[in-house]
């Protein structure tokens, strides 16, 4: 017998012997519904519900024809407990039993007269249709919003990262649509940074989003998908934004956004300079760009670690100078329904300089060693360019994608510091890569397959010189590439409620590493060769869905004429329950193998730094990997309450012990052999509510974390553990007319402690801002941005820093929340009390630093913005 049939055998026998009787019968209930007059009602709400409790089993609208059809698999539901209910604004609603199977039915509503009091009609803000949540932008937008992305920090159960990432509920999109459209391919920062909130009508979350169509009702998924629809009068023309400013001490800043959505095409094209300290994350913003996503990545380690610091917390606007030049275009065309041409060109060119003091404490058990910098003059020049092009045909029984795209990046660092070691480093880390993805898949009734194929070539040489005081320069030369392949196929049939996957994948991929120090060379060659077969069951009963799958793999790695095996099983099981419309939970549990890490393969050391040097390891032991997470979420639309509690735990088993010796001007960092354990618990939740009577919404967001490890130090193994609790609060408000309010709070407290002498040692750290906006004429705003910090320096020694801003804009022209064509002149005083630096102290990994950064001085900017 084959093995693949061998396989299939062995789940069909799996599903013989578990699967137990399934008592399903079908309700198929069709008809239309029309008033006294004959006439068809569009949009009239037909249910199947619980007789007596009001619960909804299946649902749906009439057409225009004022047609419907409900099907749905009824389990262990017998129809006698069932009742059909129909419902419309103006008419009287009416109960049916379930019909037996016959001829259509038909509906007659009759007109219902209901007297009201003197009311104020206002639109819903959030609507719930099946299991898409739709946010009216209007009903959230504030005086001080300018684009989408401000207004998404108050949609309650929507979250947004510092890094431009956006979660629903607690878990990350897995699409982000324009129109429907799949236009950005994962850089969604560049749409929910530019584009005016006042050009979108509503922002749609899909929850449970399957973004291929041809596995909507076989594959389930549990991520979520936002759509962003824009207004009427934003479509088929040019719209956005052009801005210009300069101010004092010699700033500029520069903008241009614009896009175009017409029924065949879409583009969106953005242009920013500035030297006044902004970012642009959207450019580097990419998350998940495919459908399918690959289970390995082969981007090359980066060994070379020098980078001028940024103090994260106060942002990089007030911490960094620089000189910033980015530019992207993203462009649609639809050759015909669901069959999409895209193209994606970005470029950037960033100058950044910053100062700052540091002091980093090594624990080693009784004794520490502590390290002094200032660092007088640390710049990084970035240079970067990709390009892509993507071919997508997404329809019901067939699914496209290729994805050819090419990038090169390039970094310049320097550091000049003075301290325990003076030196200069120079730096210089080259990434050059050129990529094809290639998806197909086909459905047949309920069965399908995929063919999947992924290949690149990447490069990434780098190059590191350290001059110190009175000693000849020290220069690293590394050469680092990879030709990767990874092709798999996967099939999959469906049996009742169950389906049966299978996936076999080969993946090839060849590594070359270099490295130089001093005319002493190393080179390495690795050659890894990957087979997995994976076989898995799903089941779907009403609101049940449980998978289980399982890996079976073969690896070899070959090296220097030598050839290693590894073969295992990695065992994965999840199942989700919609317990009700409101409340779903979640809970997956997994176990693996951890095979050995090639980017630790190479000969002698390699120099990442001024300070520190790495021991190539090469080992071919393995660990093991289990894994648990478990997640609640509960909704009321209505009542504009989104919760969610999320709980992970994972523990590891590790071939190898981390390590660093101390020796003379240097820290040797290393691996041993042996085992060692390591465990990390985390609790995390979030808690949104929409408050009526402030006219805002308030969200709180907890974090707990616990991790215990070890590490190796002059030959000391020191056990350690970390607590970190984390919880973030804020409140958006409308009380009074015409002013808003939006209050931020932040609490971070690290604890680290040596589990040999029950030794600890701890930091806090608090920040908070409260921003006020204020309107006194429609075509007048004033802001005012207050921001307090309180860290912990050392032992029950805090630092207060307090930080403000004043803005004021005028608007020509009439001023409304939904206008879009208007000017704004603006002037932004930052730093009002002049402060000139920024301190805080963390603790990671039984290390302290300490960094005290010189931040901008007081500067004003007066700029101009036309919307189009």
């Amino acid at each position: 017998m084959k093995c693949s049939s061998l396989i299939i055998f062995i789940d069909l026998l799996f599903l013989l012997l578990f699967a137990g009787p399934v008592n399903s019968q079908t309700v198929h209930i069709s008809g239309k519904v029309i008033n006294e007059k004959n006439e068809a009602l569009e949009r009239v709400f037909v249910t199947i519900r619980y007789t007596g409790e009001g619960r909804i089993v299946a649902y749906t609208l009439t057409s225009e024809s004022g047609n419907f059809e409900l099907k749905r698999d009824l389990n262990a539901i017998h129809p006698d407990s069932l009742e059909l209910n129909f419902s419309y604004l103006g008419y009287a609603p009416q109960t049916r039993r379930i019909p037996g199977k016959g001829q259509p039915l038909l509906i007659e509503l009759t007109e219902s007269k209901i007297e009201l009091r003197e009311v104020v009609v206002s639109p819903q803000k959030i609507l719930q249709r099946s299991d898409t949540i739709i946010y009216v932008v209007s009903s959230f937008s504030s005086l001080e919003d300018r684009t989408i992305g401000d207004v998404l920090k108050k949609l309650p159960g929507i979250e947004v990262l510092q890094t431009g990432q956006i979660r629903y509920q607690g878990q990350y999109l897995n699409k982000f649509y324009i129109e429907g459209s799949d236009l950005l391919g994962g850089r969604y920062g560049l749409a929910t940074n530019n584009i005016s909130h006042r050009d979108i009508a509503r922002v749609e979350i899909m929850e449970n989003h399957q973004p291929i169509q041809a596995l909507r009702d076989l594959v389930f998924s549990d991520a979520p998908a936002m759509n962003i629809i824009l207004n009427e009068d934003a479509k088929s023309r040019w719209a956005g934004t052009v801005k210009g400013g300069a101010g004092i001490p010699e700033l500029w800043t520069t903008e241009v956004f614009a896009m175009k959505f017409n029924p065949k095409t879409q583009t969106l094209n953005t242009y920013k300079g500035n030297n006044t300290g902004n970012e642009s994350y959207e450019m580097n913003l990419l998350i998940l760009p495919s459908d399918l996503t690959p289970n390995f990545n082969p981007s090359l380690s980066s060994y070379i670690h020098v980078s001028p610091s940024v103090a994260g917390d106060i942002g990089s606007s007030r911490s960094t100078f620089n000189q910033t030049n980015n530019l992207t275009s993203n462009n649609l065309i639809k050759i015909k329904k669901d069959f999409d041409l895209i193209a994606e060109l970005t470029g950037s060119f960033d100058r950044r300089e910053s100062e700052y003091l540091s002091q980093t404490i090594y624990f080693l058990g009784n004794e520490q060693v502590s390290i002094e910098d200032k660092t007088e003059d640390a710049n990084n020049l970035k240079k970067a360019f990709t390009g892509a092009i993507r071919l997508k045909s997404n329809q019901k029984r067939y699914y496209l994608n290729n994805r050819f795209d090419f990038s090169y990046d390039r970094n310049d660092p320097s550091i000049h510091t003075i301290g325990t070691y003076p030196n200069n480093q120079k730096a210089r880390i080259e990434n050059r890569k050129v990529s094809n993805d290639f998806d197909i898949l086909r459905r047949t009734g309920n069965n399908y397959f995929t063919f999947r194929s992924n290949n690149e070539y990447s490069s990434k040489p780098q190059f590191l010189e350290v001059a110190k005081n009175g000693q000849p320069p020290v220069r690293e030369n590394i050469g680092l590439s990879s030709i990767y392949s990874n092709n798999s196929f996967d099939y999959s049939i469906k049996i009742g409620k169950f389906r049966i996957q299978n996936k076999t994948g080969l993946l090839y991929q060849h590594r070359q590493i270099e490295n130089e120090r001093n005319e002493q060379t190393n080179s390495l060659n690795t050659d890894k060769l990957r087979l997995d077969f994976t076989s898995g069951i799903n089941f779907d009963l009403n609101d049940f869905r449980i998978a289980l799958s399982g890996v079976l793999y073969y690896q070899s790695l070959s090296l220097e004429k030598q050839k290693h095996h590894f073969w295992g099983v990695n065992p994965h099981f999840s199942v989700n329950w919609t317990m009700t419309s409101r409340l779903t939970t979640s809970a997956n549990i997994s176990y693996s193998k951890v095979l050995p890490d090639e980017s630790l393969f190479y000969h002698g050391n390699i120099m990442n730094s001024y300070r520190s040097l790495t021991a190539g390891y090469i080992d071919f032991s393995t660990g093991k990997s289990a894994n648990f997470s478990a997640k609640i979420a509960y909704k009321d639309v209505i009542k504009i309450l989104f919760a969610d509690l999320g709980v992970s735990f994972s523990k590891r088993r590790h071939p190898k012990i981390p390590g660093q010796d101390f020796i003379d001007d240097y820290i040797l960092s290393y691996y041993d052999t042996g085992n060692m354990t390591t465990e990390m618990l985390s609790v995390s939740g979030s808690l949104s509510k929409g408050i009526e009577f402030i006219r805002g919404v308030a969200i709180f967001s907890p974090l707990f974390i616990r991790s215990k490890s070890g590490i190796s130090r002059n030959g000391i193994t020191i056990p350690y553990s970390s607590d970190s609790y984390i919880f973030r609060y804020r409140i958006n408000s409308q009380l009074i007319k015409n002013c808003d309010v939006t209050y931020d709070v932040s609490y971070r407290h690290n604890k680290n402690r040596m589990e040999s002498d029950r030794q600890y040692f701890s930091s806090t750290r608090l920040s908070e801002s409260i921003k006020v906006t204020y309107s006194p004429i429609k075509i007048l705003q004033m802001g005012y941005t207050l921001e307090h910090y309180c860290n912990e320096l050392t032992s029950n020694n805090y630092k207060n820093f307090i930080l403000s801003d004043f803005f004021v804009s005028y608007l020509a022209g009439t001023f409304s929340l939904t206008q879009s064509n208007r000017w704004e002149f603006a002037c932004l005083v930052k730093n009002i009390f002049n402060e000139s630096y920024y301190s805080y102290f963390i603790e990671n990994e039984l290390t302290s630093f300490y960094r005290s950064y010189t931040i901008r001085p007081r500067n004003v900017l007066i700029s101009a913005t036309y919307r189009f």
